[in-house]
């Protein structure tokens, strides 16, 4: 009873350092200071491979208005065009996160802090890390052949100790500079994990990102 208390504790103290410093400094949120490299890990389909692996490198680009600019590129082509583009408001405000992707003409927008890529192979999911209430319900909705979908995703904060995050293989970096770490979780109607990711407190990116298509690591 007594550890369960104590558990409890630490989550609540946890998601209120990162929910505190969501709400005062909400622009740390995906605005790294520089340039930083993410390992993705690809699940094999036949079970048998070994993992695809792949380094991301992520750039960010300061716009004149304090909007923000991160481009996904593949580490190995150098030279080639951001897989993955994604455009969020000035800094400290609530505005719209614009996402673009290689060889589609399209955009994917949203309002809610939310914007997932379900399917796609960068690690390039935004979530509202400055929502103070686990639980929250979001709603999007999805066209497709000329019809509009709604689908629902539940996002929660987990608070963990560096130690059990090591244990469980979510650190390949250095030591994170924050002891209270927040997993924030984002599940589908039916309860099946879209996204995670793994944040120190105070943090600019996480740690561990996870999907059911791939898992990814902060390593430089």
């Amino acid at each position: 009873m007594t550890g369960g208390v104590i558990r409890t504790g630490f989550i609540l103290m946890a998601m209120f350092g990162l929910l505190t410093l969501a709400s005062d400094c909400r622009a740390f949120f995906y605005r790294p200071a520089a340039a930083l490299s993410i390992l993705s890990e690809y699940a094999s389909l036949n079970g048998s491979a070994p993992p695809h692996t792949q380094v991301w490198k992520i750039v960010p680009e300061a716009g004149p208005d304090g909007a923000a600019t991160l481009r996904f590129f593949q580490e190995a082509a150098a030279g080639s065009d951001a897989v993955c583009v994604l455009i969020l408001p000035p800094s400290g405000s609530v505005g719209e996160i614009i996402r673009k992707e290689i060889g589609k003409s399209g955009e994917k927008r949203s309002v809610t802090g939310l914007l997932l890529a379900p399917g796609f192979p960068v690690p390039c999911d935004v979530l509202p890390l400055g929502e103070k209430e686990s639980g929250r319900v979001y709603m999007e909705k999805v066209e497709a052949g000329g019809r509009v979908f709604s689908r629902s995703y539940r996002v929660a904060f987990d608070g963990f100790r560096i130690g059990e995050a090591k244990a469980m293989g979510w650190i390949r970096g250095g030591e994170p500079g924050a002891a209270e770490l927040i997993m924030v979780t984002v599940t589908d109607e039916k309860g099946r994990l879209s996204v995670r990711q793994l944040w120190p407190a105070g943090g600019s990116w996480w740690l561990y990102e996870e999907t059911p298509l791939r898992r990814s690591w902060l390593i430089d």
